[in-house]
């Protein structure tokens, strides 16, 4: 593995062999993250720098540094380490310009919005440097949707969740693009063709750790549409009943309703509604240290099955993570299998789209 640093024009910058410590995160629905550490020297110190890329040879995805940081310790050694995210964290850097109607598949929808606010701009300024479209897969399933205003990465995070889609932006450096890719995990879950199960029977996981969690839970969302009192346009997402039923208001009214029949509209306002609610979902989450010397095929967004007896917990789940570590003492992988508890921001940020 070689480390290639380079600057936002994809000039390499230089190439570095050695390392303190590297953690490598990557997410299937947002932005991945990244931490490395490296014994100082001048050269080193004049590249890594905030804004420039980071390329691991042996990872598909990019990132780029957000934060340095510079240490002397107690034996004398001076340490440099760097943080950042992968490359569709730039996505972030942007919001849903203007009123957007979307109609179409979900991929097909990613795609309109990453090219109308990051490529396509009618502001020269708002275009991000290098960005292209990656090739359209053509996975099935229509939407449509009104958007505006809102942050465009956790607008995507919240289309691709309820869709069940991954997105990233990889870097082709011979080429110097930066290229928005839509993709879908491949089923790998017992009784499939190759089939990967996760068990301490098979002795691939050597630690592990589960939780479940409701209490951020909504599965019954009114969406509120144009116009007030009686004469508000109101739907009903989920049909949930009793001490099952956990309602929410989600206010559309932003949602316009001209051009649209009142069918067309009231359904914009569904799928809002249905993506609501996927940001209040009920946790329940593998956190597994995968054991380095058995060979498994497996991807992040890949379904695989997860199993464990004595617990008594069997889920066909969603590789959602993966934390690949290295360092002089360990190299290991960390994978999350299904939708772990949501952060104290993340629920923040649900509350205030909802």
């Amino acid at each position: 593995m070689e480390i290639y640093v380079l600057d936002r024009e994809i000039n390499i910058l230089g190439v570095v062999g050695l390392y303190e410590s590297i953690i490598w995160t990557k997410r299937y629905t947002k932005p991945g993250k990244f931490k490395m550490s490296f014994a100082f020297s001048e050269k080193l110190n004049g590249v890594l720098q905030r804004g420039n890329l980071i390329y691991k040879t042996d990872e598909d995805e990019a990132g780029y540094i957000t934060g340095k940081g510079m240490t002397l310790n107690k034996r004398g050694e001076e340490i440099i380490s760097i943080t950042g995210k992968t490359l569709s964290g730039y996505l972030g850097k942007r919001i849903i310009w203007e009123k957007m109607i979307l109609n179409g598949t979900a991929e097909q929808a990613m795609r309109t919005m990453v090219d109308r606010q990051c490529i396509h701009c009618a502001d020269e300024k708002r275009k991000i440097p290098k960005m292209i479209l990656g090739e359209l897969k053509g996975y099935p399933g229509n939407i449509s949707k009104q958007i505006s205003y809102e942050n465009l990465q956790e607008a995507l995070t919240e289309l691709a969740v309820k869709e069940g889609l991954g997105y990233r932006v990889l870097l082709n450096i011979d080429r110097r693009e930066l290229l928005f890719d839509v993709y879908k995990g491949t089923d790998r879950t017992q009784g499939s063709q190759e089939p990967c199960v996760f068990s301490r029977d098979f002795n691939n996981i050597v630690t592990q750790e589960y939780n479940e969690d409701d209490s951020n839970h909504r599965n019954v969302c009114l969406v509120g549409g144009s116009g007030e009192d009686t004469d508000r346009i109101l739907v009903e997402v989920g049909n949930a009943s009793g001490l099952d039923r956990d309602e929410m208001f989600c206010n559309s009214a932003s949602m316009s309703q001209k051009e649209l029949t009142l069918a067309e509209y009231r359904s914009q306002l569904a799928q809002s509604g249905a993506e609501r609610i996927g940001n209040f979902y009920i946790a329940r989450a593998f956190v597994s240290k995968v054991a380095e010397k058995i060979s498994m095929n497996y991807g992040l967004g890949d379904y695989v099955t997860c199993y464990d007896k004595r617990w008594g917990i069997y889920m066909d789940t969603q590789i959602t993570e993966i934390e690949k570590g290295i360092s002089k003492d360990e190299k290991y992988t960390v994978c999350t299998f299904g939708d772990d508890v949501p952060t104290l921001i993340d629920k923040i940020k649900a509350s205030q789209r909802g």
